[in-house]
């Protein structure tokens, strides 16, 4: 495999957006566990500790190229991987690769960040096989991104125990965070308008119907709202956050609004937007918050 098509691989399918959202994640986990105890200087740890982040969400990425492979050589021919410009045994080397360094990385912080980490190798590999249900799963989208979903908040435990083995309500606040932040861009991305939808891939505004789905975009976000709110007022946060966050957030349900209202798949692009800078800027104001 060359580093052109690996990095044209990357690009289409693992972009560098994603891994900087990915190393944001992992600062936020890091700053937020160092407010329960005595925190931790920066340092090439946490350098290793964002590599090994950002490998866990490639693996995701592989399984998931290796479960739709067939489906996507049909409904995306176009892509790198359907090309054969890069293959699906040269990807999984990278990923178990991956693994090694992962490993590496909890062995070092200690014997809690080891078992955060199993656990959520463990409950990635039965997604991998679909919870051994696949044709069961598929035909409930909803039910299929939740269990998907969850793997979110065993990564922030196993990134959580690397830093603070004492489990507090900061992590369960933090696991919420990154549960409904995930699911909302999960919904944003897959809405469409009906002009938009393609036959063949799947939508949460063909199964839900657009208004259906609209909806439970804006009340998955207000439900982070809530959460990120409780995480702000335990760090004893000024009114600096909550201004960013609204922000955000009220552009984001008047462009579902015009959206519903008359439906274009460019409203609906661009609100999948504000809820990923949404979701971003919810980690980024805690960081900022506790490091500034």
């Amino acid at each position: 495999m060359s580093m052109l098509n690996f990095w044209a691989y990357l690009r289409q399918r693992f972009p560098p957006v994603n891994m900087a959202l990915f190393a944001v994640l992992f600062l936020t986990v890091w700053a937020v566990a160092g407010t329960t105890g005595a925190g931790r200087a920066f340092g090439w740890r946490e350098g290793l500790g964002i590599m090994a982040t950002i490998s866990f969400f490639f693996r995701l990425r592989v399984f998931d190229e290796i479960k739709d492979f067939d489906l996507d050589a049909q409904n995306h021919p176009q892509r790198v991987l359907q090309q054969g410009r890069v293959t699906l045994p040269q990807l999984r080397r990278l990923a178990w690769a991956g693994a090694a360094l992962e490993l590496g990385w909890s062995a070092l912080l200690g014997g809690p960040a080891v078992l955060g980490w199993a656990l959520a190798l463990a409950y990635s590999l039965v997604m991998r096989f679909e919870f051994f249900a696949p044709a069961w799963l598929r035909a409930r989208l909803l039910l299929y991104a939740v269990s998907h979903m969850l793997i979110m908040p065993l990564i922030i435990g196993w990134l959580w125990l690397a830093y603070a083995p004492a489990l507090s309500g900061r992590l369960v606040l933090l696991m919420l965070l990154s549960l409904l932040g995930g699911f909302a861009f999960e919904l944003a991305r897959k809405t469409h308008a009906p002009a938009a939808e393609q036959a063949g891939i799947d939508s949460y505004s063909r199964t839900l119907g657009l208004a259906g789905a609209c909806a439970g975009i804006v009340l998955v976000l207000l439900a982070g709202v809530g959460v990120q709110a409780g995480l702000l007022y335990q760090l004893h946060a000024g009114p600096g956050p909550y201004v960013v966050l609204g922000g955000l957030l009220l552009p984001t349900l008047a462009l579902y609004r015009a959206a519903l209202a008359r439906p274009r798949e460019a409203l609906f692009r661009r609100a999948e937007m504000l809820v990923s800078l949404f979701m971003l800027s919810s980690y980024l104001t805690l960081i900022v918050l506790i490091k500034a």
